[in-house]
């Protein structure tokens, strides 16, 4: 019997060669009502096709490494959607030039909610501009933001 923390591995390396990242794995719940619920990600976005292709993979991946002991579970996967959290470099830098939203665990020039543009996220620092802001937020700066310091960050998604 394989437990979640095995099939970790497994799961991202079927992801990667498949041309998705795993964006994030958790299996929850118990007995009938197990679910193991995998998001991917790739340049461009994901489609049905994609997540239809990486759940066909991942059960027989799953099946063989007699995940769960065989009990069952759901497998779901989706995309992180349009409304992602931003957890990691990765996915502050992929969206450079667009506003965020951060939720600080220690406040910045007296604020634990900052808004501003991403400037750049390199060696575990990102940066915004929060001059980039509207109203009360207009013209703050540019700040650099520790990651470890974040408690929650999303991207404002904007639609014309």
């Amino acid at each position: 019997m394989a437990s979640f923390e095995q099939v970790l591995p497994l799961i991202e390396g079927k992801a990667a060669e498949l041309g998705v990242e795993l964006f994030e794995a958790r299996f929850f719940g118990s007995g009938a009502r197990s679910v193991l619920r995998v998001t991917i990600d790739r340049a461009g976005g994901v489609s049905i096709e994609d997540c239809e292709r990486v759940s066909v993979a991942l059960g027989e991946l799953l099946d063989e490494a007699d995940f769960f002991g065989g009990k069952p579970y759901n497998l779901e996967v989706s995309s992180p959607g349009i409304d992602r959290p931003l957890k990691v470099e990765r996915d502050f830098a992929r969206i450079t030039g667009r506003d965020v939203t951060l939720h600080l665990a220690a406040a910045v020039n007296g604020k634990k909610t900052v808004r501003g543009e991403v400037v750049s996220c390199a060696d575990g620092v990102l940066v915004i501009n929060t001059g980039a802001g509207k109203g009360k937020d207009k013209g703050t700066g540019t700040v650099n933001i520790q990651l470890a310091g974040i408690l929650s960050g999303r991207e404002e998604v904007r639609f014309r």
